[in-house]
């Protein structure tokens, strides 16, 4: 190995040791209330070595994020695996499914990456790590449009919905369902005596009633 490739192997693992404590350091305090003297005293650097590989708090974040978004598309692949749908609606639907079994085991990283949907955009910006953000979570919405124009295609899906609508508007659901799931179980069950699988498969019907052309 050269002296560029130990070089280069170094600031890999420093930068992937730095991810890691910002990791727990997020999970442990949230974003608001992390600092990054927090993340160099837990990654065991100096404040000064850790700007020297992030320029921010938020690009820390981002890169935290983007690992959240590489496991959920891992689960989407492997959700598409052998036991495929048959019609795009069927599709749109295990995508939710798999959206929401990623909700269950990783609630951390959905938390994340459900901050980071409603922070302010910067499409224009040339961060590494926003970049990642967008081109890893692009890869579900373009899945999820594919299913919905599939489903078009297949009679599956009603004709007069716009794919891409239709896909953010499905989007919104699950994020919305994942967040009351996560932050309002105990709540819901003790009040209106609903359990979390109740939720769900309710909102399934909808998204089914909701998606089928009309009959007749």
């Amino acid at each position: 190995m050269g002296t560029m490739d130990r070089k280069e192997k170094v600031r890999q693992l420093r930068q992937e040791d730095i991810i890691n404590a910002a990791e727990q350091v997020f999970f442990a305090k949230g974003f608001a209330g992390a600092t990054m003297d927090d993340i160099a005293k837990e990654a065991q650097y100096s404040k000064r070595t850790i700007y020297v590989y992030f320029s921010s708090k938020d690009q820390l974040y981002d890169a935290v994020i983007l690992r959240g978004y590489r496991i959920l598309n891992r689960m989407y692949e492997a959700a598409f695996g052998d036991n495929t749908p048959a019609n795009g609606l069927e599709k749109a639907l295990r995508m939710g499914r798999t959206y929401l079994e990623f909700i269950e085991r990783h609630p951390q990283y959905f938390e994340a990456i459900a901050l980071y949907a409603t922070r302010a955009e910067d499409l224009d910006s040339r961060d590494e790590w926003k970049a990642a953000n967008y081109r890893e979570g692009n890869i579900g919405a373009d899945m999820l449009i594919d299913c919905i124009r599939q489903g078009i295609a297949d009679g599956s899906i009603a004709p007069d919905l716009d794919p891409v609508d239709t896909a953010f508007v499905l989007y919104a659901q699950i994020l919305g369902i994942g967040q009351i799931l996560l932050k309002k179980e105990a709540y819901i069950a003790q009040t209106y005596r609903k359990n979390p699988s109740q939720l769900v498969e309710e909102l399934f019907k909808l998204v089914v009633k909701g998606l089928k052309p009309e009959e007749g």
